[in-house]
């Protein structure tokens, strides 16, 4: 086994795993209206994932004491039919956060509900995972570590192997000469 090619296989699946998963990538700040003729802020984070769907990771506020309801939800398309929507999230406040998993080639939507006579205006911070980059880590990860595995066979198979030293007070097989 080529051990360096194995540990560095090793290595990079694990960051590959950890940037699946882990939201590090800032994105541009949203914002929704109540007083809007779309209270909402609807779009994508671009990448594609091994798992399937791409975490997105939000936190809102309203910068002030006005309380409303946040609604967030993922869609397997462009969220233009109802059939498409899921993964929806519900959260009453000033602010919050919360974790959406917006489907390889899906979109986002996030909407603010409020009642009063004032408009409020909720500003969604949206971090993402580096879900394109962790996925050729994890695929270049394995490589490495099954040439390494595969290598490692292939040097240990090709060696000959080393003959015993030959003793000339010795017999053959090994024994005493007879006397």
């Amino acid at each position: 086994m080529r051990a360096g090619l194995v540990v560095v296989g090793i290595v990079l699946a694990i960051i590959g795993a950890a940037l699946l998963f882990v939201p590090v990538l800032p994105q541009s700040n949203e914002t929704a209206t109540s007083s809007s003729s779309t209270p909402y802020y609807a779009g994508s984070v671009s990448g594609f994932s091994l798992t399937g769907s791409i975490v997105v990771a939000v936190s809102w506020s309203t910068g002030g004491n006005t309380s409303v309801n946040v609604i967030a939800a993922t869609c397997g398309g462009s969220c233009d039919n109802a059939s498409d929507v899921s993964g929806i999230t519900s959260q009453n406040g000033t602010s919050g956060s919360f974790t959406l998993s917006q489907p390889n080639g899906g979109s986002i939507v996030m909407g603010v509900i409020y009642s009063g006579e004032t408009p409020v205006t909720v500003t969604f911070k949206i971090t993402t995972t580096l879900s394109t980059v962790g996925t050729l880590l994890i695929v270049l990860g394995i490589i490495l570590l099954i040439l390494g595995v595969v290598l490692g066979r292939k040097s240990k198979a090709a060696t000959p192997p080393t003959p015993q030293p030959v003793n000339p007070a010795m017999g053959p097989g090994g024994a005493p000469p007879p006397t």
